[in-house]
């Protein structure tokens, strides 16, 4: 098997989509390729929104699933910005976890995210 190539986010109304993951994360679009398939500028990994019919049905983190990761320099400070643009944070605090501290939030259509800051 190759590398990773791209990340598919699936979500069931895209025009949502397009603004929760431009206006609330700050990603721009690359690309629509069609009414059901929008890439999202990224550095690295390919990110691909994917229209389907229905939301996930995960309850983060009690089920099995893939979980985003995205890290950042100041977790508290980046949960602040999320907060204030209306995103709900699962946790009121950050989390301990090995490599540093985590929050998490679920997008509108049930994908969980996770914001990670690292030890330095």
């Amino acid at each position: 098997m190759n590398g990773l190539c791209v990340i598919s986010i699936y979500v069931s109304d895209m025009d949502a989509a397009k603004k929760f993951y431009c206006e609330k994360l700050g990603f721009e679009i690359a690309e629509e390729y069609d009414a059901a398939t929008v890439g999202l500028k990224h550095d690295g990994i390919t990110i691909v929104l994917c229209k389907t019919e229905r939301p996930a049905a995960s309850s983060y983190p009690d089920t099995a699933q893939v979980v985003l990761g995205f890290e950042t320099e100041n977790l508290l400070t980046k949960m602040n910005q999320l907060t204030d643009k209306g995103v709900a944070m699962i946790y009121d605090e950050p989390q301990p976890c090995p490599p540093g501290y985590f929050n998490a939030f679920l997008d509108p259509f049930g994908n969980a995210i996770e914001l990670l800051e690292f030890h330095k």
